[in-house]
């Protein structure tokens, strides 16, 4: 999936799951367009939902659905929670050591890489920290937290991605995690040098949800082949369920929770 989007310059949709009716929303929305789609949960949503139910509950969609459905570790932070995702049958291994020492995060990604190589797994490593979180930020200049951080230097990718041999890099371009008051602006002039240098590699955009959609599209179109969602699929989901339970006397949820889930689907 990763080199047909690249050959044929689109996307895979990469949209966070953390109960059954984000699950229901985002696999229907995919059905509906008829659409590769990466699902995938961070360590804390993991632990909500259960590592193995998760991997089972995908296992099932994908025989009924009959779609490519992605299962993914978000953000993994560590080597066991690396290995708990391969052994409960994730398709794909997000290990995110951009917090930790340069050399602790390629000697953790290169082991991430073995174990999931191994299992024919693909492995997304992560070499600088990308700023914010996914929460409400539209109260806040994205500036000051592009500031924060040190975009991707393309030299430096290019040793971590040969010492790794990882097959995607998470770069930090100016894309921050969350919504803010403004569109995120995006350096195309790292991402292009990115590209050239490491023209075998592929490439993922975290924080999808506050950068514009002309800027999305640019991005694929120079080699993005995976776009992280979540932040704004959790606030319609908080907003719409707030608004349902405060206008409805019903009291069995899966009635309550249907204007979400469509309210997500649309998202």
């Amino acid at each position: 999936q990763k080199e047909k989007a690249k050959n044929e310059h689109f996307a895979i949709g990469a949209f966070n799951v953390c109960n059954i009716e984000t699950l229901k929303a985002v696999t229907q929305a995919a059905v509906k367009l008829q659409t590769p789609v990466i699902l995938e949960a961070s360590d804390r949503e993991i632990n909500y939902f259960g590592i193995k139910e998760l991997s089972a509950v995908v296992n099932v969609l994908r025989e009924d659905l009959n779609i490519p459905l992605i299962l993914n570790l978000d953000h993994g932070k560590d080597f066991e929670m690396c290995k708990r995702a391969v052994e409960a049958g994730f398709d794909y291994i997000h290990f995110d050591g951009s917090a930790l020492p340069l050399e602790e995060n390629i000697k953790i990604t290169q082991e991430v890489v073995k174990l999931a190589h191994k299992h024919g797994l693909p492995v997304e490593g992560e070499m600088d920290h990308i700023q914010g979180s996914s929460e409400d930020h539209t109260k806040e200049d994205p500036t000051k937290y592009q500031l924060a951080g040190k975009y991707t230097d393309p030299e430096a990718a290019y040793g971590f991605v040969k010492k790794t041999g990882i097959d995607v890099f998470a770069a930090f371009i100016g894309n921050l995690h969350g919504t803010f008051a403004t569109s995120e602006k995006l350096d195309f002039d790292v991402f292009r040098k990115l590209t050239t240098i490491l023209p075998n590699t592929y490439f993922s955009l975290h924080g999808g949800s506050g950068i514009s959609a002309d800027q999305i599209k640019k991005a694929v179109e120079m080699g993005i082949v995976k776009v992280n969602v979540n932040t704004d699929m959790r606030i319609v989901f908080k907003n719409v369920l707030q608004k349902t339970l405060n206008e409805s006397n019903e009291i069995a949820f899966y009635k309550l929770a249907r204007p979400a889930i469509s309210a997500v689907q649309g998202v």
